[in-house]
């Protein structure tokens, strides 16, 4: 006879909303989520006791109200005693209602006479009433061996429907079907319904899916290798910034301790001078001087935090307020303060400027920007001639600073651009591996651009491009 589903098509995988997973109780099928619509090909009623039984264990043991409607060859009476032997509290579960085994004959005569809606309606009470008894969910499973052609011409318009009302509760069912009274034609049909058919192949179970199954499922395969690769991706990440991190407080505490150091030095000695009543002013100022010097640094660095900080919490440009302003102006004014610092490292500075560049800027982070272009010469590049330019063209303006040092190789010039980098760090005179990474970061604001130009032995050469205009 022609073989067709009792439970109806499932043209679509469960969604992944459908998680948590059911252990189905079948090695061959393993975890299935709630929604879940399959069917078995059986040969004799060993078939069924190795599939059925591991079946409604797995749903008694998960807290789930379990269905089992029988039919030759493997009546209630025999579906009962084999469970008990797999459960041996099955007539507990039995007496408070977690499982009902159950003739198909008992079962037709209950619901032979209703519509497919009722029937699907009923379904969804029964899954209504074990949520409210407090049971996961509802596990069923129903043979159509008894089922005559003529018994058939009803389950139409029920096929059609019922995957859906499955899919949206908490149900798994698994239908069926007997192979000697399957044609060819019958096993496709019945395979092309259901998500997944069992089978039976030298004592072994086996999956037959059918073709939107295996789409589905290897779309899902590829998606989750997308998603495992970026959970990697992501984790070398959280691990790079954690190491940063605490690369970066190592130095932070090293580099706030020198001027605090160095503060307390002097604030001591003019305190034990004032007390002997030895200090004069000639003896206070150079001390002084050096007070505000180590106050400055301070000051440095806890801005220099202050805008990794900023940049860590967001992936924005850092904040900058353009005004109108003379940029050769301005890098003079920055040179000039530079100028004690840049003799004690014999570094020889020549500035080349036009009479006057305007633009639109914020002129503390150009200043913060040729700051530490200059302190990068000093400290990589002590004892040779540093070179600052600034110059106009039409809708932008260019910064440039050269000097003589030993050249960054090529390999590592993308790198200094980078959050903490240090080359040489034992040669250089300290500092939190920022400098070039902020000054990327302003000129990024700007909207400009900043190369790098640089040979070992031939020095190394900053050039920043900066538009004029007053940003949108």
């Amino acid at each position: 006879m022609q073989s067709r589903c009792c439970c109806g098509p499932m043209h679509k995988v469960p969604s992944p909303m459908n998680l948590p997973l059911r252990p189905s109780g079948i090695p061959a099928v393993g975890d299935l989520p709630w929604g879940s619509h399959f069917c078995q090909f059986y040969g004799d009623r060993d078939d069924l006791v190795d599939s059925l039984v591991p079946y409604f264990k797995a749903g008694l043991e998960n807290n789930e109200h379990c269905l089992w409607v029988t039919s030759a060859p493997f009546g209630a009476q025999d579906a009962r005693t084999m469970l008990r032997n797999a459960v041996p509290d099955l007539d507990q579960r039995i007496s408070r209602g977690q499982i009902e085994i159950i003739d198909h004959r008992d079962w037709y005569m209950q619901s032979g006479g209703k519509s497919a809606d009722e029937v699907l309606q009923g379904w969804v009470d029964r899954h209504g009433r074990a949520l409210a008894q407090g049971y996961a969910g509802l596990r069923l499973t129903g043979n159509t061996y008894w089922l005559e052609r003529k018994d058939w011409s009803g389950f139409v318009d029920y096929e059609a429907r019922v995957s859906d009302t499955f899919r949206s509760h908490n149900i798994i069912g698994m239908c069926s079907y007997c192979l000697d009274r399957c044609g060819p034609m019958d096993v496709l049909e019945v395979v092309r319904n259901h998500q997944f058919a069992l089978i039976r192949q030298a004592g072994e179970w086996e999956l037959i899916e059918s073709a939107s199954m295996k789409s589905a499922k290897a779309e899902l395969h590829k998606l989750n290798t997308e998603l495992e690769q970026r959970v990697r991706e992501r984790t070398a990440e959280l691990q790079h910034a954690l190491r940063m991190r605490e690369e970066f407080l190592s130095v932070a505490s090293h580099e706030l301790k020198t001027p605090i150091t160095s503060l307390q030095l002097y604030v001591e000695t003019l305190l034990r001078a004032n007390h002997r009543g030895t200090l004069t002013p000639d003896q206070a100022a150079p001390k002084l001087l050096r007070v505000k010097e180590q106050c400055g640094r301070l000051e440095n660095l806890i801005n220099t935090m202050l805008d990794v900080s900023r940049a860590s919490l967001s992936d924005d440009p850092l904040p900058i307020e353009p005004e109108p302003m003379d940029l050769a102006e301005m890098a003079r004014s920055v040179s000039e303060d530079f100028a004690e610092g840049l003799q004690r490292a014999g570094c020889r500075l020549r500035v080349q400027a036009d009479s006057a560049v305007v633009g639109h800027w914020d002129r503390m982070r150009l200043e913060q920007l040729v700051t530490n272009l200059l302190s990068n010469a000093i400290k990589y590049a002590p004892g040779t001639d540093v070179k600052l330019s600034v110059h106009a063209s039409e809708g932008s303006a260019t910064l440039v600073v050269s000097d003589g040092g030993p050249g960054i190789p090529k390999e590592s010039q993308q790198r200094v651009f980078e959050r903490f980098v240090q080359l040489s760090p034992k040669s250089h005179a300290g500092g939190f591996g920022l400098g070039l990474w902020i000054v990327r970061s302003i000129v990024d604001a700007h909207g400009g651009s900043i190369e790098l130009f640089s040979k070992p032995g031939e020095g190394t050469t900053f050039k920043v491009t900066l538009p004029s205009h007053r940003s949108a």
